[in-house]
């Protein structure tokens, strides 16, 4: 089973829901573009989301293998 699993560094748990790579690429997504609460949460978010991009696309991979 897959999914995605978002804490932010407080331990806040931003986001927790099963899917594949594409479905879970699009969690981040939603959850960056709503939350920025500044230019510094904005860019953290950013990064977070690149992650999450290169961990689906990691996966995916996998998967065809």
């Amino acid at each position: 089973m897959r999914g995605v699993f978002v804490v932010d560094k407080s331990g806040k748990v931003l986001a927790a829901e099963p899917g594949g790579p594409d479905a879970t690429v699009e969690v981040v997504r939603k959850l960056v573009s709503g939350g920025a609460d500044g230019d510094n949460k904005a860019k953290e978010d950013a990064e977070a989301a690149k992650t999450a991009d290169e961990v689906a696309d990691t996966a995916e991979k996998m998967d065809s293998a």
